[in-house]
Order: C-alpha cells, then sequence, then structure tokens
C-alpha cells in the first residue's frame, strides 16, 4: 500500500471534503511568552531536560536537549502537544479544514500556549523533507505516519525523529502510547501520564456506565472503497470500540493482510455484515448502488443497528478518525449516545445526530 493511499485511507472515504472551523472548546494549557510557533522551554517545559532514547521503527533516536520547536509530520501528534502545552511550529494536513490543524477541540489547549499557527505542511506524496528543514525544528514527531526509512534518514539530517513505532504498524499506533512517547520526548513523562489516566477514566467510565449495552457486542468501523474496506483491530477507530467494551468480528478478520491498519474486500462481502451486531459507517453514501442493495438486506440494516458518519456532521467527522486525548472527550460526548442507539436492540431508536 503506498504512503498517499494510506494517508487518504486512514481518514475515511471518497467523499472526504472541507469540514468547517466550529465554536472553541478544549481543555486548559499552559502559557507561553507568545513567541511565534512557540514549544518546548517557551510553553511551559520542565526548566531541567533528562536526555531520553526512543525506539521505534528505524532504530533509537536520542533526545539530549529540550526540543523548543517541534514538527509534525505525522496526521495527529500535535494534539498530544497541546495538551501537554506546547504548540508545533508545524502539523501536517489529513483531511478537514481548521487552522493550523488545530480542530475545536484543541482550540482553548493551543490558546493557553500564545503561539502563532503552525506551519500546515502537505504530504500527498510524502514527507515534504525541505520544507521541514526550512522551519528549523529541533525535533520532529511522526508517530502516526507511514514514513519511510529514507524520510527518516533525510529528516534525521535536520533534528532528532521519533519515528512510529516498531510495535505497531503504519498508523497503527494506539493514543495512549503516543501520548506517552511524545511527553517524553518532549521532558514531560509525569504529566503525559496524567492526561493518559484522566482520558482514559473517561473511556472507562463510559464503557461501564454502558456495559449492559456495549459489553461483548461485535461491531466494527467500515467504508465503500474498493469494494468494503474495513478498519482493522489495530486502527485506532476500532481500538475505540474495543475500549468501550465491543468486539471486533472474527467474520471479517478473513483475507486481513499483515501489518495494515485496514483492508478492502468484495462489495460481495458487504452481507458479512449481516452477521455483526451493529455497524459503524463511514460515509455510507458514497457506496455504489450493488452494494447499498446488499447492505440493505443485512440485518443491522433492516433493524437499524448502525450509524453513518460523515462530512455532513462537521468536526465529528475527523473527531471520529483524530483520536487523541483532546478528541476523545469530544467525540465519546457525541459517539456514546449514537452507540447507544445502534445496540439497544431497538430497530424504532435513531441514532442522535452529534451536537455541533
Amino acid at each position: 500500500m503506498t504512503t498517499s493511499r494510506r494517508r487518504f485511507l486512514t481518514g475515511l472515504s471518497s467523499l472526504a471534503v472541507a469540514v468547517p472551523v466550529l465554536a472553541a472548546c478544549g481543555v486548559d494549557g499552559s502559557t507561553s511568552d507568545g513567541s511565534s510557533g512557540a514549544s518546548g522551554e517557551e510553553s511551559g517545559a520542565a526548566e531541567e531536560f533528562t536526555p531520553v532514547e526512543i525506539e521505534h521503527k528505524y532504530g533509537t533516536t536520542t533526545i539530549e536537549q529540550q526540543p523548543t520547536k517541534v514538527a509534525v509530520v505525522g496526521l495527529m501528534e500535535q494534539d498530544a502537544l497541546l495538551a501537554l502545552g506546547i504548540a508545533p511550529v508545524a502539523t501536517t494536513f489529513w483531511f478537514g479544514e481548521a487552522e493550523g490543524r488545530i480542530f475545536p477541540w484543541a482550540q482553548e489547549a493551543f490558546d493557553a500556549t500564545g503561539a502563532d499557527l503552525p506551519t500546515v505542511l502537505e504530504n500527498p506524496d510524502g514527507i515534504p523533507v525541505e520544507e521541514v528543514a526550512g522551519l528549523a525544528p529541533d525535533l520532529i514527531i511522526g508517530l502516526y505516519s507511514g514514513m519511510t526509512k529514507q524520510e527518516y534518514e533525510q529528516l534525521s539530517g535536520i533534528a532528532p525523529v521519533v519515528a512510529q513505532s516498531a510495535e505497531f504498524g503504519d498508523y497503527g499506533m494506539p493514543w495512549d502510547e503516543m501520548t506517552r512517547t511524545i511527553a517524553r520526548a518532549v521532558g514531560k513523562e509525569d504529566e503525559g501520564e496524567q492526561l493518559v489516566a484522566s482520558v482514559t477514566e473517561q473511556i472507562e467510565t463510559a464503557a461501564a456506565d454502558n456495559a449492559d449495552v456495549f459489553e461483548g457486542k461485535s461491531i466494527a468501523v467500515v467504508t465503500p472503497y474498493e469494494g468494503l474496506f474495513v478498519y482493522g483491530p489495530e486502527d485506532p477507530r476500532a481500538r475505540m470500540l474495543d475500549q468501550l467494551g465491543m468486539t471486533f468480528p472474527d467474520v471479517l478478520l478473513e483475507g486481513r493482510p499483515e501489518g495494515e491498519f485496514g483492508w478492502s474486500v468484495s462489495a460481495e462481502r458487504t452481507t458479512d455484515l449481516d452477521q455483526l451486531d451493529g455497524v459503524v459507517w463511514l460515509d455510507l453514501g458514497a457506496a455504489d448502488a450493488g452494494m447499498t442493495r446488499l447492505w440493505e438486506s443485512t440485518t443491522p440494516a433492516e433493524e437499524n443497528a448502525f450509524v453513518d458518519i460523515s462530512d455532513a456532521d462537521g468536526a465529528y467527522y475527523v473527531g471520529h478518525s483524530m483520536v487523541t486525548p483532546l478528541s476523545i472527550p469530544y467525540v465519546l460526548e457525541r459517539y456514546v449516545p449514537q452507540l447507544q442507539a445502534v445496540l439497544d436492540g431497538d430497530p424504532g431508536t435513531e441514532p442522535p445526530a452529534p451536537q455541533a
């Protein structure tokens, strides 16, 4: 799978379009001196920094000094930085529209840094190494990425690079492990643990409060792409359902390629969804007539045990795929009521539209 195709599919399906910037909401962050793209010490980082070594897909990176200019070449790492009070000098375009890639759930944290908006990198054909070099970062982070070995070596000539984990497939690192790794890299390990604990508690509370509805139910996130595209159990969206107490359906594991966050199966296998308790569609409206007919014959379709999340849902559409310590609380508030409706066993229950 090419980098550009990976980047496309980590988002959603062929209907990915602009998402309007909505009213600010988020969490508190620490303040800075207001300098352009402030991060590290300029954004309230610890005064003393202990050098750290971080292992990843391409080896080990040593960070000797406190980072003050962090460039994000992955698709969502800015949220963890902002939650730690650090504004990156660069973010990377994925999908949806928000100035600097600062979405509603992160706006308050970003505002608290007093920094200028980060430069937004475009990477349809790979990481723009020369543009990154022009920003003179002292740390480059690409955990939720498909960074190649060549890109890693080129970027390493600019600054220390924290590439994607070797433990997980590209675009498959869990949000909590990404947050911990980012926190270590910028000298805020304790704050990172506290952040993970706080957000995990919110997920666990949602799971416990809905155990009678969620526990053990089989559900998957899918989208129309080259047939039926299945977001696999290592994808952050599927991991979130697992954390809420649901299970990934075994029937969809057939044909799973090694090391991929998701895979396409034939459109005919849309009928496999008949064996699920519920389905989360991304852009169901993009399905062709044949797939639509197959889908409508399944039990989840007939019993209204599904939700369709699309660009019409605004920032929620983006937040559902950007599984980060800042987006999760925002998404849970909207997602949990929808999942309750999908899995309550009552065909008459309509999943509520997510609030703005």
